[in-house]
């Protein structure tokens, strides 16, 4: 049915646990189908152990096999009918289910020789199959140990396709609520992608704001002027962007937290809800203006292969601006970027710093307005926007 629309299915799957209420913890298949301790042990949920090349064996052991929560029993993936069950059960859901791709949780967390077992036997069936890598890790050089072709140290290959730019997200929470400086504000940004070369190909990586685990984008950035930054940015810089539920018409979850506030039901077609953000009901202004923004942004992208494909070229930001191209040079074709995240001045860009993208170029268009930018020398921006 989602096909039928025109949907694409990304199906969550969790190798690495399952809940205690299991049929198969009243009656294991064997003693060693979970990672047994005389006590409850908890991981340390510090993946980058597993890339630490001084890493010693007492924390690779409880990062891998310690459990993530009393209700969530640890598989042992280093079972042969463990592994060989997992791998069988997912190329079953591809099949019988029709999936466009696959979302595997937690991980680093799963005995990583398998994982790459899994990955392999997963390509060999579907080539163009996708997966992304749920590896939430604060730096880069550890989220890129996981894509594929990464040429590690070790001799590891993750086959991998896809992973999550958690440093990225964290860099975006960050950088549209500092004031700017050598290493903070769009800084942030600037420093997080020239580390890119870390990465087997940048363009595979998924890029966030905010997700299921963490405080909504709304709350942490706090306006809906630095909202629309960072989805302006998201749509724009490298890698596949990913909006969480929500984000897009200023969901805010006010006093709720942890995960039942964070995963709450999207409003709309819900008993008791008096909002609805599938029709715009009841949206105040700022969340129907939020919404169609979003909307207008997306709907360009999607349409825009420039801006899903081009090169990217980004400058040192300066005076609170920040600047980048995304081209493609054989259809001669290009999409620049201007953020100011200047708090109360509108800003007048002198482009001359830019001449090496904006050579042979004599005029632009403003995506949002559609009006003309008759003269590229001097660019104005308002206070806290993108153009």
């Amino acid at each position: 049915a989602a096909h039928k629309k025109g949907i694409k299915v990304v199906m969550d799957m969790v190798f690495n646990h399952f809940g205690t209420n299991s049929y198969w913890m009243k009656n294991l298949p064997a003693k060693d189908w979970i990672n047994q301790w005389p006590e409850f042990t908890r991981s340390n949920y510090r993946g980058g152990v597993i890339t630490d090349p001084y890493r010693s064996q007492y924390d690779e052991k409880k990062m891998a096999n310690g459990w993530f929560d009393v209700t969530m029993a640890d598989f042992n993936q280093k079972n042969p009918y463990v592994a060989k069950y997992l791998i069988q059960n997912s190329i079953w859901w591809v099949e019988f289910a029709g999936l466009d791709g696959i979302r595997q949780d937690t991980y680093p967390y799963p005995d990583k020789e398998f994982m790459a077992d899994w990955m392999l036997a997963l390509r060999e069936e579907y080539p163009n199959f996708n997966v992304v890598g749920d590896e939430w890790i604060n730096y880069p050089p550890q989220i890129s140990y996981w894509l594929d072709n990464k040429k590690n140290n070790d001799g590891y290959r993750s086959n991998l396709t896809n992973a999550f730019d958690f440093p990225l997200m964290m860099a975006i929470q960050k950088a549209f609520t500092e004031n700017e400086g050598w290493d903070t504000g769009l800084a942030r940004l600037y420093e997080l992608l020239s580390q890119d070369f870390l990465y087997s190909d940048p363009s595979k990586l998924i890029t966030f704001a905010d997700n299921h685990d963490i405080e909504r984008t709304f709350q942490v950035l706090k306006t809906p002027e630095n909202v629309k930054m960072a989805l302006a940015f998201l749509a724009t810089t490298r890698g596949l962007p990913l909006i969480y539920y929500g984000t897009e018409a200023l969901l805010n979850r006010g006093t709720l937290e942890g995960d039942p506030g964070k995963r709450k039901d999207f409003p709309g077609g819900w008993q008791g809800d008096e909002v609805n953000m599938f029709t715009g009901e009841n949206l105040s202004p700022e969340q129907k203006d939020m919404k169609d923004y979003t909307s207008a942004l997306f709907t360009w992208r999607k349409g825009n292969k420039t801006v899903q494909e081009g090169k990217l070229t980004h400058y040192i930001p300066e005076d609170g601006m920040y600047v980048y191209f995304r081209t493609l040079e054989k259809e001669k074709q290009s999409v620049m970027v201007i953020i100011n995240n200047n708090e109360k001045y509108l800003k007048t860009l002198d482009t001359q710093r830019f001449e090496e993208n904006l050579k042979g170029y004599k005029t632009g268009k403003d995506i949002f307005t559609g009006s003309q930018i008759k003269d590229l020398s001097k660019i104005e921006v308002p206070a806290k926007s993108v153009k």
